[in-house]
């Protein structure tokens, strides 16, 4: 855990008004999170702006995710470019925190960003990943196969795929 100490900000030695950090975001940091992902060239800008009860945090992620294709399982680089705002409170009376929106006692002195970091890095990339994401056509001996063992009706690329309820349309 101690990689994701350097995601401490110590917000009571910050004066008010805007205040810039950057980060790389490196394999050490997936792996204390027991993450399969591995970056390249991540950085993190971030943008810290106090006020006197309350923090707001402009997350601007850019960089490259090693990770897995989902159908042949080759690893590839996908890029990612992504931009959060969380709002930080400060409160007697502390609630539970929200997506992007987390509260905080006046007792506080600091606050670790290594959580929200990993969380907008997984939400930047697509629910499918494939090896067409980057240009590249996935491997075939592995999808011949997979297609091999189930039955699956393949389209060729260069037509796209239609909703059946289009088709039913047009006659």
């Amino acid at each position: 855990m101690d990689v994701l100490r350097e995601f401490d900000i110590e917000f009571i030695k910050l004066k008010e008004g805007e205040h810039h950090f950057e980060y790389q975001i490196s394999e050490p940091f997936f792996k204390a999170f027991n993450s399969s992902l591995t970056g390249q060239d991540i950085v993190l800008s971030l943008l810290f702006i106090k006020s006197n009860s309350m923090f707001t945090l402009v997350f601007d992620l850019k960089g490259t995710i090693q990770l897995d294709c989902d159908r042949c399982l080759t690893r590839i680089g996908l890029p990612t470019k992504s931009k959060h705002t969380v709002l930080v409170k400060i409160t007697e009376h502390p609630k539970e925190n929200e997506d992007d929106l987390m509260y905080l006692s006046p007792h506080d002195y600091k606050l670790n960003i290594a959580q929200h970091v990993f969380d907008f890095l997984y939400l930047s990339l697509p629910i499918k990943k494939t090896c067409a994401d980057i240009g590249l056509v996935c491997d075939p001996a592995v999808t011949d196969k997979i297609t091999s063992y189930i039955d699956v009706d393949t389209i060729p690329n260069d037509q796209p795929e239609r909703d059946t309820d289009e088709e039913d349309e047009d006659e």
